[in-house]
């Protein structure tokens, strides 16, 4: 049982607007990473935000709702909250909101490889370069939940050795972090 928390409480400042609210074929960017995690078997989702916007639309796919008061803490926030009001589960596969072009069909490949060892962290990569969303199983908690200020999961991937590397199509980790990069998205 994973339980997938979707991080939606970042400022935008390189693209300068809420880029997760930005419209892609005709949706907000973040419904489209909605969608395709309404179609995996989760255990449940947690989506942190601090944007009303967001609640709405969480509120649509019957997501559970996390305000995040801290955000401008950084990352480690989101991660913390969404652990911290989560079920007892086997891992956590954390997301981010930017990543219209994410796939459910390697997302369920990245819980079926989990479910084989749930000792292990699970990343996407694609030619050398890796991704989001990443799986940390239930063993990593505490240290999760030892992240401070903007610290996020790279720190723990760091410090392990169980990690599997699940190879995932270059669109999958397409994400938009500036003008440019929502220029890319349009083409």
């Amino acid at each position: 049982m994973i339980t997938a928390i979707i991080m939606a409480s970042g400022l935008s400042t390189r693209m300068g607007e809420n880029k997760l609210l930005l419209s892609y074929q005709d949706k907000p960017i973040i419904q489209h990473v909605f969608e395709n995690i309404k179609k995996c078997n989760f255990y449940e989702v947690i989506v942190v935000s601090k944007y009303n916007e967001i609640k709405k639309i969480s509120k649509d796919y019957n997501f559970k709702y996390l305000h995040n008061e801290n955000s401008e803490i950084g990352q480690s926030e989101s991660i913390k909250l969404g652990i911290l009001n989560s079920k007892k589960c086997d891992g956590y596969m954390f997301f981010v909101g930017d990543q219209p072009l994410l796939d459910y069909k390697y997302i369920e490949n990245m819980i079926t490889v989990f479910n084989e060892d749930k000792d292990y962290i699970i990343i996407p990569y694609n030619n050398k370069k890796n991704g989001n969303p990443v799986i940390f199983p239930f063993s990593k908690r505490s240290e999760l939940l030892n992240l401070e200020n903007d610290e996020k999961g790279k720190k723990i991937i760091s410090e392990t050795s169980n990690i599997k590397y699940i190879e995932v199509s270059e669109d999958m980790l397409f994400d938009i972090d500036t003008k440019e990069d929502y220029k890319k998205l349009e083409v």
